[in-house]
């Protein structure tokens, strides 16, 4: 959703009430009329990811608790793709778990939320994370989707029996399309320069979305399970783009609340 970008950009992370006439104006700067800047801003009301409160005759919008913490995880992640991991240590986290056939519904929500924590599936109900750190995380994502009684966990090394760390790597992910889509990502924007006012604004909106998607594909593994430094380096240049537009975009913003 474009607004939840926009908040994650403009709003967080000082959480400064936010009138409703400002969201608007940043809204219809990424093509959106009044009418549809309204329901965007409604959506996100009902999703209880913003509360709004009364100043005088107009309405003001601030984050809420929810709405902090998917920004934080979202700025989080995506800034975290521009760093290289730390070195190694030769675990993984393994998580067994398997969706009840009354529930299938819910897998395609369990898929992304573990390619969000960076898990991928070398094998059919086995996920594995090069960041054993996660676990806390990934069991408050199953315990939200009500299957972490259905989930076997541990942490440990590939073994001598089965597959090696090079191969789970290349069953669990195709880190060659998460290099092509990263290059094609560097070659969609001009990253030596800077656009200004609505195309400053839209640009920055699309740049979020590529990186947002980025987190969801790339595990954002160690150098020792990806020797490509073609994904960190491309990754790096469009966090680095993105900053820059970021601090153009505030200046943008800055006269909208004053406008």
């Amino acid at each position: 959703m474009v607004l939840l970008r926009l908040l994650g950009d403009f709003v967080f992370p000082e959480n400064s009430p936010a009138p409703t006439k400002a969201l608007i104006a940043l809204l219809g700067d990424c093509g959106f009329g009044e009418h549809a800047a309204r329901q965007a801003i409604n959506r996100c009301a009902q999703l209880g990811l913003i509360a709004g409160g009364r100043n005088g005759r107009s309405t003001e919008w601030a984050l809420t608790a929810r709405g902090l913490e998917l920004m934080a995880d979202g700025n989080r992640r995506a800034r975290e793709l521009g760093s290289d991991p730390a070195r190694w240590d030769g675990r993984w986290l393994a998580v067994i778990i398997s969706v009840p056939h009354d529930r299938r519904a819910i897998r395609q929500k369990l898929y992304r939320t573990l390619g969000w924590a960076g898990c991928g599936m070398p094998e059919p109900s086995l996920w594995i994370c090069a960041h054993p750190g996660r676990a806390e995380r990934i069991a408050a994502d199953l315990a939200a989707l009500d299957l972490d009684r259905a989930a076997i966990s541990f942490v440990g090394s590939a073994g001598a029996v089965g597959l090696d760390d090079a191969e789970l790597v290349a069953r669990a992910w195709d880190l060659g399309l998460v290099a092509d889509n990263y290059r094609r990502a560097v070659q969609q924007f001009d990253v030596a320069a800077t656009p200004q006012g609505a195309e400053l604004i839209r640009q920055l909106v699309e740049v979020d979305g590529v990186l947002q998607s980025m987190v969801s594909q790339d595990p954002w593994l160690p150098a020792e399970l990806s020797p490509d430094r073609s994904i960190r380096e491309h990754a790096a240049l469009l966090v680095d783009y993105r900053e820059r537009l970021l601090g153009s975009a505030r200046a943008h913003w800055g006269r909208l609340l004053d406008s």
